[in-house]
């Protein structure tokens, strides 16, 4: 898992070689404070994904009146996978009940074409490290916008309060994330 640290630039600089492909909960926890832009920003030589399945994902909340995916379906290109990560994605959807089909078919694109993988569900973070693909948690996104001189200490202090607000979440030790 990415962690910046001392080496913050030299590990970031690694990481951003790769293109990335967003789990639903970033898509949408950075769409519903409408601040897709800073993922754009933070990642602008880099190409940033979604696959069909958070598609789909995304797409329910269409069917309940929200308009955020929208923002998300325009700012990110869908990336389709291959017949052998289609074959993947559906051996680790029968071994695997506890992650959903969008982490799935995201892993098995990450694992083949050595993509990052970019989510808030722990247990979706750890079993791509256990298949040896590079992860970016919210923390460590967070973390780089300020570090990057995106945004201030106090600027992403607020954009924390946003999220944990319009995504009804509590973001873990957000406390470090500015120290």
């Amino acid at each position: 898992m990415l962690r910046l640290g001392n080496g913050w630039k030299r590990e970031l600089t690694r990481f951003l070689d790769k293109a990335i492909i967003v789990d639903t909960d970033i898509a949408s926890a950075f769409a519903k404070i409408e601040r897709l832009n800073l993922l754009l920003c933070l990642f602008s030589n880099h190409s940033i994904y979604i696959t069909p399945r958070i598609f789909e994902e995304l797409s329910v909340s269409l069917d309940y009146g929200y308009t955020f995916p929208l923002d998300v379906f325009e700012s990110f290109d869908i990336v389709y996978p291959s017949e052998g990560e289609s074959k993947f994605y559906k051996e680790m959807l029968v071994g695997n009940k506890s992650l959903g089909k969008g982490e799935l078919e995201a892993i098995s694109i990450c694992k083949n074409r050595g993509y990052m993988f970019s989510s808030m569900d722990f247990a979706a973070l750890q079993f791509a490290v256990s298949m040896n693909i590079d992860v970016l948690d919210l923390q460590s996104i967070l973390r780089a916008l300020w570090r990057s001189g995106i945004k201030s200490k106090d600027e992403v202090k607020m954009i924390i309060r946003e999220i944990e607000d319009k995504d009804n979440t509590s973001i873990s030790d957000s406390h470090s994330i500015v120290e």
